[in-house]
């Protein structure tokens, strides 16, 4: 919605007023997606892109500073973003591109104002530009010590960085898909835009892939779009629609209309000429105007005159082109003139002759009959072509419906084949956290890996430890390390900040497949758990018999998921007490033993949280002072992307390091 109504207001000069719809649907944006920021760039992008191909206009710039000031300003008002769209490097370029746009803005307005000539205008533009990139560079110089700019997160630099793994084990690399898409229009530049975007970020990573999505529909349509048109025209042309005229015709409707026939607007030009005049041949022009020049000019002012005339001919000749849609003005000493001179140079170097070959073999396709019949020939074998892919599309269409649907499908309830009763409803997960819900106490906390974060505080409506919106590595890591560490060791973790434990059991992907993920994420924050011997935490896993490795077998983890399931496996009743299993054996809820009262009240203490502002809903929490032993253990995790970053790597970015120089085997 928000690059419709972004292309919807530069669609024109005068719809410029969208770009106030497009601000309030990008703050939109913002509250319901993480990915605003690929939103604000690629519009930012494309108003750039305007700049280089001699699309700015008035209306182009109203439509992006309403944008930017509305969604800017909207967005800042959300506790998450905060001051971050005037301060983030992620989010530094269209910044940028806003003020750049009150630059361009300003020396139109100037141009406009003082009816410059073309020469005086582009050495103005010049000095102001000059002036604006100094302002930057000296703002960027004081800024920059103070640690005004924020750092590039470590997910957007593994995006541009060039590699094919990452080194965080919790994001992976996968192959894209390829968009293109060709036709001059400012919509379709975007289309380009948003496509390379798409084929890049979707390469670097799998769940970018759902941006392909749009992109690829919007590409499909175009081309059934173009292919439809091909089909119609030759029926359109034998049933009356004017085709392409011929060079007789231009040569006639030129004699009719005058050498200025073109109805299009001329102010810049007689304003850049009224200038010249001004400034170059006044006299000239004085004496032009009483019909007559005095015989004794002399040669001078002859050559004067041919002068002035030399310098305002391809101002004049600029100034009567006819205007696209997307053009206001005709803005003299930029791309817009720069393609003119450059368009007709190449037109005027091409022979007249075959100019006219050209002309007059294009009109020849449109108007004679017998070649629209066979244009209507090739029309009827194109569609017959399409038509008998039909089967294949039908296929292809049906794939797509069944893999929407099984993605759309609610993940906690699905549909298992049962050797008694057939395809049965397994709803396992759902009745598990109403459970949750109707048998825990109101302010309790749940401890389990962060796939579950979202359905704890949604279904369960209870407090969650992390979720999917836990972007803190360190802490995932926290977390990891503390399930898959000993029952005790664990227990000494987990009663200082949650009342119960809840793991996902039965096999399939339940935690236990999940496990030997875990503990690797946790060594590459607490070097300690599998050691830096074994950055991969290979100890912790299963032999090739499906036993357990002692690592494993002595963790929480594996003692939950199997508690009285396997001989001798259960958990420490002073420990961990379980007090629900699902019918299908999908959850188990333990409650946590022995927690400490003191810790639960220091983290609930409105003193102990961190607010971006007072009385904001978003306060960080803290580590109660009970784990601060386990927290100085932590050793912040330096990524393979993490080029600025300096200090000691962890053995598991030194492994990655050394695999991706060819130096061991692939991860």
């Amino acid at each position: 919605c928000t690059f419709w109504l972004w292309l919807r207001s530069i669609r024109n000069p005068g719809s410029w007023l969208w770009g106030i719809l497009t601000g309030f649907s990008y703050i939109y944006m913002v509250l319901a997606w993480g990915g605003y920021i690929f939103v604000l760039n690629s519009i930012g992008l494309h108003a750039l892109l305007l700049v280089g191909l001699g699309r700015f206009n008035s209306g182009v710039y109203k439509a992006y500073t309403l944008f930017f000031v509305i969604g800017t300003f909207g967005a800042m008002q959300v506790p998450v973003v905060g001051w971050q769209p005037i301060r983030s490097l992620e989010q530094m370029g269209p910044l940028l591109v806003f003020l750049g746009y009150q630059v361009l803005a300003f020396c139109d307005f100037y141009r406009r104002k003082n009816e410059m000539t073309t020469k005086a205008f582009i050495l103005f533009r010049i000095r102001v530009s000059v002036l604006f990139l100094m302002g930057l560079v000296i703002v960027a110089f004081l800024l920059y010590p103070t640690g005004y700019f924020g750092p590039l997160s470590a997910r957007i630099r593994g995006l541009f960085v060039k590699h094919t793994k990452t080194g965080n084990p919790l994001v992976r690399a996968e192959s894209g898909a390829a968009v293109c898409l060709w036709k001059r229009s400012s919509g379709c530049y975007f289309a380009a835009i948003y496509g390379a975007v798409a084929i890049h970020f979707s390469g670097k990573m799998s769940r970018l892939v759902l941006i392909c999505a749009p992109i690829c529909t919007i590409g499909c349509a175009i081309w059934c779009g173009f292919v439809l048109d091909f089909a119609l025209e030759p029926i359109l042309l034998l049933l009356g629609k004017k085709g392409y005229k011929g060079s007789e015709e231009d040569d006639a409707g030129e004699k009719c209309s005058g050498k200025n026939g073109d109805k299009s607007p001329v102010k810049n030009g007689a304003a850049e000429s009224k200038a010249k005049a001004k400034s170059d041949a006044k006299d000239a022009k004085g004496k032009e105007n009483k019909g007559k020049q005095a015989a004794d000019s002399g040669k001078g002012k002859s050559q004067e005159k041919a002068s002035a005339k030399k310098a305002t001919k391809h101002a004049g000749e600029f100034s009567q082109t006819p205007l696209e849609e997307h053009h206001e003005d005709h803005r003299p000493g930029g791309i817009m003139q720069i393609k003119h001179v450059i368009k007709s140079g190449m037109w005027e170097s091409v022979p007249e002759s075959t100019r006219k070959s050209y002309v007059d073999g294009r009109a020849f396709i449109d108007r004679n009959p017998l070649v629209l019949l066979a244009r209507l020939g090739l029309s009827a074998a194109v569609l017959y072509t399409v038509i008998g892919y039909e089967p294949k599309v039908t296929t292809f269409v049906q794939h797509c419906h069944s893999v929407a649907k099984s993605l759309s499908n609610p993940k906690v309830v699905t549909m298992m084949r049962d050797r008694v009763h057939g395809m049965v409803k397994m709803d396992d997960y759902l009745k598990g956290y109403q459970w949750i819900d109707q048998n825990t106490p109101k302010d309790a906390r749940v401890i389990a890996w962060w796939d579950y974060g979202y359905q704890i505080t949604g279904i369960a409506k209870r407090t969650s430890i992390a979720d999917g919106n836990t972007w803190n590595h360190e802490h995932i890591a926290t977390l990891g390390r503390t399930l898959t560490s000993p029952e005790k060791k664990a227990h000494n973790a987990i009663r200082h900040i949650a009342d119960y434990l809840l793991v996902w059991a039965g096999g399939g992907g339940d935690d236990l497949a999940k496990s030997p993920h875990l503990a690797r994420i946790g060594n590459s924050v607490f070097p300690e758990h599998c050691g830096d011997d074994d950055p991969r935490c290979n100890k912790f896993g299963f032999h090739q018999d499906r036993s357990p490795t002692p690592m494993m077998a002595k963790s929480l983890l594996y003692k939950a998921v199997m508690h009285n399931l396997v001989a001798g496996v259960k958990l420490d009743p002073r420990f961990f007490k379980e007090v629900h299993t699902t019918k299908h054996g999908k959850m188990r809820v333990y409650q946590v033993m022995n927690i400490s009262q003191e810790s639960k009240d220091w983290i609930a203490d409105p003193q102990n949280k961190i607010c971006d502002a007072p009385g904001s809903w978003y306060c960080v929490g803290q580590y109660p002072p009970a784990l601060a032993k386990l927290i100085s253990k932590r050793k912040n995790f330096n990524q393979v992307e993490d080029f600025n970053r300096v200090g000691e790597k962890s053995a598991y970015t030194k492994m990655i390091e050394k695999e991706r120089s060819g130096g061991g085997r692939e991860l």
